[in-house]
């Protein structure tokens, strides 16, 4: 089902171990002082609690501005390259002309079950049969905020119909009102056809459909670019949308296997890693999960000193 566009911009994310507070984008998560993790090797353990941002590292989809858009996949998929991801609407389409091919087809339908005549056919009954469950579930699900996949109901009812569709032109010998109906139905699809493109995953990863605006920062293959002068604007709350950019923004798709952690020491500290080094990391509100991560080299910048850790294992809850 087309939905009208909007980019999402996540609000503030809360971890709930001491005063643990997440900022207010979906790729940057902080980890306040006073609430962080451990970081542990093989000979020593210190307890660092720094605020943290998490980078991913990920390749953002967008397209040329779009109206409406249909989630092909749900938040948080694995797809593989050429996989749909989303179908996108040009301004021009409206409602009313997806309405008008909806007329048409159900013409269609009635005038194929009018020459029928009556005539029982089993796979018919059966099809209609899972169409009128998956309706009822559906509209029991909208109504009342059933806990079912609506967009994979959706997926299942369009291709119900579809096989219905393909069964009964199979089935039914055509008269010429039958076949003017069908040219329309065909010149309809055309003028839609116009307004609408499926963009496809361009690599595998998971599917993301939440931003930030920090995107052309906040990224594993710009990481000489990440200073501290970037992640205390974050730190801070500082918006990182663009408002021209964020109009085609479609979604992210994010390399599971591969993340940065990255947080801010001061000149009269020094760096608390190692670069090369091996640590073990927990953070708070998820202390049931420890990752391993290597150290880089730490960057000194004019804003203070850039320790960043790298994580080759899966992200998890920390996808957005």
């Amino acid at each position: 089902m087309a939905r009208r566009r909007k980019v999402r911009f996540s609000g503030r994310f809360y971890l709930t171990m001491l005063v643990l507070l997440g900022i207010v984008v979906a790729l940057v998560l902080i980890i306040p002082s006073g609430g962080g993790g451990t970081l542990r090797n093989a000979t020593m353990e210190a307890k660092l609690m720094p605020e943290t941002v998490i980078i991913r590292n990920e390749s953002t989809v967008a397209v040329d501005k779009f109206d409406m858009v249909d989630h092909l996949v749900d938040e948080g998929a694995s797809v593989n390259a050429e996989v749909p991801v989303a179908t996108v609407y040009k301004w021009g389409y409206s409602s009313e002309l997806a309405q008008s091919l909806v007329t048409i087809q159900q013409k269609i339908y009635e005038k194929q079950l009018s020459i029928l005549d009556g005539i029982e056919s089993t796979e018919l009954t059966s099809v209609n049969g899972q169409i009128a469950e998956l309706k009822s579930k559906i509209a029991s699900n909208v109504s009342e905020g059933g806990e079912d996949d609506l967009l994979e109901l959706e997926r299942s009812l369009k291709e119900l119909l579809n096989q219905r569709t393909v069964y009964l032109k199979n089935s039914v010998q055509a008269d010429v009102e039958l076949n003017s109906l069908y040219s329309e139905e065909t010149a309809k699809l055309a003028q839609i056809a116009e307004y609408t493109s499926t963009v496809n995953a361009k690599m595998t990863g998971l599917v993301s459909f939440y931003f930030d605006g920090y995107e052309l920062v906040l990224n594993g293959e710009k990481l000489d670019v990440v200073s501290a002068d970037v992640i205390k604007k974050i730190i801070n709350g500082e918006s990182g949308v663009n408002a021209a950019t964020s109009e085609s923004l479609l979604f992210r798709l994010v390399d599971p296997n591969k993340w940065y952690a990255a947080f801010i020491t001061s000149p009269s500290e020094g760096a608390s890693l190692m670069g090369g080094q091996t640590y073990t990391v927990t953070f708070d509100g998820m202390k049931d999960i420890m990752y391993t991560a290597t150290a880089l080299e730490p960057v000194v910048c004019d804003g203070g000193i850039v320790n960043m850790l790298e994580f080759t294992e899966n992200i998890g809850e920390l996808l957005s």
